[in-house]
Order: C-alpha cells, then sequence, then structure tokens
C-alpha cells in the first residue's frame, strides 16, 4: 500500500467506469422494478444468517442498516435488537420490506427512503450501536460515506461486500451483449485502502459463498436475465437463451442458477 495513492478518487474512476453504472445510471429505479423479484430469490440464500453471525449483537442495541433492500438482514435482526432504522432509496423495496415486517408481526423499524449520501447526522440520524452497509456499497465519495458510518456509530461498523468475479454471468454475457468486457466496479480492497487513509484499521475475512436462483421453467429465467441486462432484441434473447440453457441446473422439478462467490467482511470497533 502506498500513502501517494488517493484510493478514494481511484474508487469514484472505477465506480464510474463500472459497466452497470455506465448503462444505467442511477440504480434506483432499476430496484424499483426488480424488488418484488429479489425479494423472493433472497430467502432461497443463507446469507442473512451468515451476516448476522458476523455481528456483536445485544438485544438492547440499536442497528442502522444502509442499503437494507426488502428487509433481508433488517426483518432477522429487528427480532432480537431494541430498534432498527433503514436507510433505502429504493420505495419498491421499502414496499416489500413493508409487507415482510407486517408478516413477522415488527414494530420496531423505522425506514428513511433516501440514499446514505442524502442523509445527515443530527438530522435524519441519531447515532447506533452497530452500523451495517451489506452488498450496498455503491456510493461515489466512498471516504466520506465511510467516515459518515463512523460519525453515528457507538460500538462498531460492519461492511459487506464481494472480490473477484462475483456476477458470473455478466461476466461471460457482456462481451457477447454488448462487444467489450464486462468492469464490475471495485471490490474490498479499495475500500481497506479509503479507511486506512481515514483513519481506521479495520478487520477483513474472505470466505466463500454460493448465490443461488430458483426458476420454473428457461423462459422465466430468460425474462429475469433480459432485465438485469436491459436488453430487448431477438439476437440478445437467443444469446441468453443459449446460455441459460447449458448454465442452469435442474432439481427438485426446477432450474437453479448457481455460483460460487468470495464474499467479504470489514469490521471495526470504536
Amino acid at each position: 500500500m502506498s500513502e501517494n495513492i488517493n484510493w478514494n478518487k481511484m474508487w469514484m474512476e472505477a465506480m464510474k467506469n463500472a459497466s452497470w453504472r455506465k448503462r444505467r445510471g442511477d440504480m434506483t429505479e432499476f430496484w424499483d422494478e426488480r424488488a418484488k423479484h429479489y425479494n423472493e430469490s433472497i430467502k432461497q440464500n443463507d446469507r442473512p444468517a451468515r451476516v448476522i453471525s458476523k455481528l456483536d449483537i445485544d438485544s438492547e442495541y440499536s442497528v442502522l442498516d444502509i442499503g437494507a433492500g426488502p428487509g433481508t438482514l433488517t426483518i432477522p435482526l429487528a427480532k432480537i435488537v431494541k430498534h432498527v432504522t433503514v436507510v433505502e432509496p429504493s420505495s419498491g423495496m421499502l414496499a416489500c420490506l413493508g409487507e415482510n415486517a407486517a408478516n413477522e408481526g415488527l414494530e420496531n423499524i423505522t425506514c428513511i427512503n433516501k440514499k446514505w449520501e442524502d442523509v445527515y447526522p443530527g438530522e435524519d440520524l441519531g447515532e447506533y450501536d452497530v452500523v451495517i452497509a451489506s452488498y450496498s456499497l455503491s456510493m461515489l465519495d466512498m471516504a466520506a460515506a465511510l467516515s459518515k458510518m463512523d460519525t453515528v456509530a457507538r460500538r462498531s461498523v460492519h461492511l459487506f461486500t464481494f472480490t473477484g468475479d462475483r456476477m458470473w454471468d455478466y461476466t461471460d454475457l457482456w462481451p457477447e451483449l454488448y462487444g467489450e468486457k464486462y468492469r464490475a466496479g471495485p471490490d474490498y480492497i479499495y475500500l481497506y485502502n479509503i479507511l486506512y487513509q481515514i483513519g481506521i484499521q479495520a478487520d477483513v475475512e474472505i470466505s466463500s459463498t454460493e448465490h443461488k436462483q430458483r426458476f420454473s421453467n428457461l423462459e422465466e429465467a430468460v425474462e429475469q436475465w433480459k432485465k438485469n441486462l436491459d436488453i430487448s432484441t431477438p439476437e440478445a434473447e437467443d444469446v441468453i437463451r443459449s446460455y441459460l440453457s447449458e448454465k442452469l441446473i435442474r432439481e427438485d422439478e426446477s432450474l437453479w442458477s448457481k455460483n460460487t462467490m468470495k464474499s467479504v467482511s470489514i469490521c471495526w470497533r470504536k
């Protein structure tokens, strides 16, 4: 690591050059459209239990969940802590979260429908025993984003992200569909070094994780990939169908997409 490298500037450049950002810009609308499907697909994974097992949690704690989606962590956390505050820009995701909370009879969740960049300590935010950002680190000015997390945290901050090829299907399909290499954006090493440069020495743990999605049939999967990849031409659809017909695994009368990825946990305690 070199002190002469501006890691925050490098993060910004890598984020701006990420393939998904160059094509879609603001991802809020994308997640609004995909909220219901994502809400169902995440129930097929054991991510919540794995993430929560890494947290220092007490029944009297308050938790801040940044980029909470449909409540992947919020719902199980709200069952064991005093209160959970959510910051989530997608109204579609918050609608799913509200429905999930109602189904569980939970009333200790407060939702803020804003981007992390647009909330302010002392106005929108108080202080929280534990602050979490799980697979939601898409802010451009990461140094400012991380500093704000540190400011509102009483005890600890926990970040969860990927390293390496975390979207295998995009890596394989993107060149065929768009004629260019898929760029996933910056990974955890940028985060670690940005933290170091703003005076925070964090612990890092890397592990393997499986991401899986279930589909009733091939056409359902093709339609989902078309939405994910923002394509509509018959030629592109044929490319996706051919790829998925070989990639998907038939199991229990369903089709499954299963990928093993490297997951990273970054934590610091106050």
